[in-house]
């Protein structure tokens, strides 16, 4: 169960999954889920590498899971094979399309602190293989959390 902080949004929702992701997102969302538990590790990989990502991708997105629950904007995935999709993993897909669409995002660095410029970091590299792969992901609004992440003075627009 998500915790709620005061940077944490005030609602935690969930929705069926499948009314709000198309194939592509749940596959990336199920490998994202699987990537911590060393045990479904290697099927994470896989899913990843089915995706069309390419080692670096994969490589992008199996650093990006731990750094999830750090700084002021922590995002939550679900348990695999949950049915549902939470309002913090839509934030996440939601950032990784739009730095996708820019051309080489950058955080700032000492903008939010270490452990939000990291987690930025991993972000822009997400969108940059998301890109790559050409992965399809669809634009959806973003929460507080989200919104964040994606603040315009904490990134650089090459």
């Amino acid at each position: 169960m998500p915790h709620r902080t005061p940077a944490s949004p005030t609602r935690v929702s969930y929705q069926p999954i499948g009314r709000r992701c198309n194939a592509v997102e749940q596959r990336l969302l199920c490998a994202l889920r699987r990537v911590a538990d060393p045990t479904t590790r290697d099927d994470a990989v896989a899913l990843l590498g089915g995706l069309g990502l390419d080692a670096d991708g994969i490589g992008a997105f199996t650093t990006l899971v731990p750094l999830l629950r750090t700084g002021p904007a922590p995002i939550e995935l679900l348990q695999p094979g949950s049915p549902f999709i939470g309002a913090t993993e839509l934030d996440l897909l939601a950032c990784v399309r739009r730095l996708s669409q820019w051309r080489h995002p950058r955080p700032r660095a000492h903008h939010d602190g270490d452990a939000t410029v990291a987690l930025r970091d991993q972000l822009a590299q997400c969108a940059q293989a998301a890109r790559q792969a050409d992965l399809g992901l669809r634009l959806t609004t973003l929460s507080p959390v989200g919104l964040r992440l994606l603040d315009p003075a904490a990134w650089v627009r090459g």
